[in-house]
């Protein structure tokens, strides 16, 4: 008996593919962070995804590529890179080094806040019941992740201390919730999507290499075992784009962007598998908190 394969079914099994992808991301993170830094493995992913989609881009569509876009659609797509593969990915990072994977990543679901409030602010859309009762999931969610963090954290730690380290998640989401706008504003003007994650990706490439051209004791541990973490980060990130925009492309946003917030699910998983307890210590508050906050953002979603 034939399965009719259907464009919504095969984008449900892209989003997850892409989920898991990024969840193989974050937790590679973790592993290369341990003894690495944020630096390295950032110039290593970003460098994995050039590499990866730009070759793409090349041999799917036609020349003079520059025809793709318009003025406003590649300055979107420049400022979506500058916001969500660069900002937002080097917060992202340094959360994961410093409160680990599986607290980072529910709290960087709380994005869709984010974008949902700029979506109130700036066009107008109104606020609804459904939206209403996510927003409070999300932020109960990150709450109880605060919390949970603090009561779980080095006796040395102050409160105060937990308290800094949560910001740094929280703007990665802010940042994060700021890139739809610029990337619905590059598409808006018909480029396809594609060509438009390659200019992306070169424009966070191009801003964070300036960067490290005058951080002088800037140096990818290449000959060193953590480097293969660095190399699967990259990698799993490029993946997950790919997978997640042939998504976008062939199923309705309503279903894969809540598919797409089981990320922090993914994460959980993957660390109570395969990292040490040094790195990720999973409780059931952790995992209630975690599923708060999947279902607040899911919610958000599917009202958006």
């Amino acid at each position: 008996m034939e399965i009719p394969v259907t464009a919504a079914s095969l984008g449900v099994v892209l989003a997850v593919v892409a989920a898991m992808l990024f969840a193989v991301q974050n937790t590679c993170v973790r592993l290369g962070t341990e003894k690495g830094d944020v630096t390295g493995v950032m110039m290593t992913s970003l460098i994995c995804n050039v590499l990866i989609l730009v070759p793409i881009v090349v041999i799917i569509y036609p020349r003079p590529y520059l025809d793709l876009f318009t003025p406003v659609s590649f300055l979107s797509f420049a400022a979506a890179g500058l916001f969500g593969s660069l900002i937002a990915r080097v917060l992202l990072f340094k959360s994961i080094q410093v409160i680990g994977a599986s607290r980072t990543t529910p709290i960087i679901s709380s994005s869709v806040f984010f974008a949902s409030a700029l979506a109130i602010i700036f066009l107008e859309e109104t606020l609804t019941v459904p939206h209403l009762l996510g927003i409070v999931l999300i932020v109960g969610g990150v709450a109880f992740i605060s919390w949970e963090t603090a009561t779980a954290s080095n006796s040395e730690t102050s409160l105060r201390e937990v308290g800094i380290s949560l910001l740094v998640p929280l703007a990665a989401a802010a940042a994060t919730g700021i890139e739809p706008v610029f990337a619905s504003l590059g598409l808006s003007e018909g480029t396809p999507v594609l060509p438009g994650v390659a200019v992306k990706v070169l424009a966070a490439t191009i801003g964070f290499g300036t960067y490290v051209r005058f951080k002088s004791s800037f140096r990818v541990p290449i000959r060193q075992p953590i480097f293969r973490w660095y190399i699967a980060a990259g990698v799993a990130a490029s993946l997950g784009l790919i997978s997640y925009f042939a998504a976008l492309e062939i199923a309705p946003v309503v279903i894969v962007v809540p598919i797409l917030q089981t990320i922090p699910l993914f994460v959980l998983l993957l660390s109570a598998l395969f990292l040490p307890q040094r790195l990720e210590q999973i409780n059931r508050r952790l995992i209630a908190a975690a599923v708060i906050v999947v279902v607040g953002a899911t919610v958000v979603s599917l009202s958006g």
